[in-house]
C-alpha cells in the first residue's frame, strides 16, 4: 500500500509540474505611462477599470505595460471599439494595439521595442516590427527599421462596438496571429522573442476584457 500510494504521489506530482500554467491579468500586473509623462503610473489614473474591462480613452496617447517578461506564451484577450459618442471626438481611423517582446531594458516611450499586433480599420492582424526588431514572413527577411509593417493574410474583425478575440502564440521566435479563430499573420525567427506585453492606447477609444497568458513548451 504504501508503494502504491508513493508512485501515485509521485506521478502526480509530475503532472502538476508539467502543467500549463495560465494566468488572467488583472490590473495589478500593469503599470501606465503617457506620451507627455513616462513615469510609471497607475493604471486606475490613466484609464477605467470597471464591469470586467479596461476602458481605454482620453487626449493622450499611452500605454499600458505589464510589470513582468514573458517567453513562450499565448496570449488571449478580447477588444472593442468603443463607439460612445462622447468618447470619439476624434473622426480618423481607428488604431490601437497590441504589443509584446518588449525587451526589460526598453525605455517606456511612444512606442517601444518590440513586435505589435496591430489593432486599426483595415489593417488589424498587421505585424509592426519596431526599432529594428526583425523576423521572415514567407521566407523573406524584414528589413530592420523604426517602424516596419507586414500586412496581415487575411482580414477577420466584427464590426464596430462588438467584440474581436485575438491570440497571440510566441514560441522561439516563431510567431503567429490569430483573430476570431482565423490565422492572419505568421512569422519566424523573430529578433525578439521575449518581453513584457502592453495594450496601446493611440487616440481611439477601446475596450479590452479577458486577458489571459499562459506558457506553452511548442509551438
Amino acid at each position: 500500500m504504501f508503494k502504491k500510494t508513493t508512485i501515485v504521489t509521485a506521478l502526480l506530482f509530475i503532472l502538476n509540474s508539467c502543467a500549463v500554467k495560465q494566468t488572467s491579468l488583472t490590473m495589478n500586473d500593469w503599470y501606465a505611462f503617457t506620451k507627455s509623462n513616462s513615469e510609471r503610473q497607475e493604471p486606475s489614473k490613466v484609464y477605467e477599470f470597471s464591469d470586467g474591462m479596461i476602458r481605454m480613452y482620453g487626449d493622450e496617447n499611452s500605454c499600458l505595460m505589464t510589470k513582468k517578461s514573458y517567453k513562450n506564451f499565448e496570449l488571449t484577450l478580447e477588444y472593442r471599439w468603443n463607439i460612445e459618442e462622447k468618447f470619439n471626438k476624434r473622426k480618423s481611423l481607428k488604431n490601437s494595439g497590441v504589443m509584446y517582446n518588449i525587451p526589460l531594458d526598453a525605455s517606456d516611450r511612444i512606442w517601444p521595442k518590440g513586435i505589435q499586433f496591430q489593432i486599426k480599420e483595415n489593417s488589424t492582424g498587421d505585424f509592426i516590427f519596431l526599432d529594428n526588431v526583425t523576423a521572415k514572413v514567407n521566407g523573406k527577411l524584414i528589413e530592420a527599421g523604426a517602424s516596419v509593417v507586414s500586412p496581415k493574410f487575411l482580414a477577420n474583425e466584427q464590426p464596430y462596438g462588438e467584440w474581436n478575440t485575438c491570440v497571440i502564440k510566441s514560441f522561439n521566435g516563431k510567431i503567429t496571429q490569430y483573430l476570431n479563430g482565423k490565422l492572419i499573420n505568421e512569422c519566424v525567427e523573430a529578433t525578439s522573442i521575449e518581453g513584457k506585453i502592453s495594450l496601446n492606447y493611440e487616440s481611439s477609444p477601446i475596450d479590452f476584457k479577458n486577458i489571459v497568458i499562459k506558457n506553452i513548451s511548442k509551438e
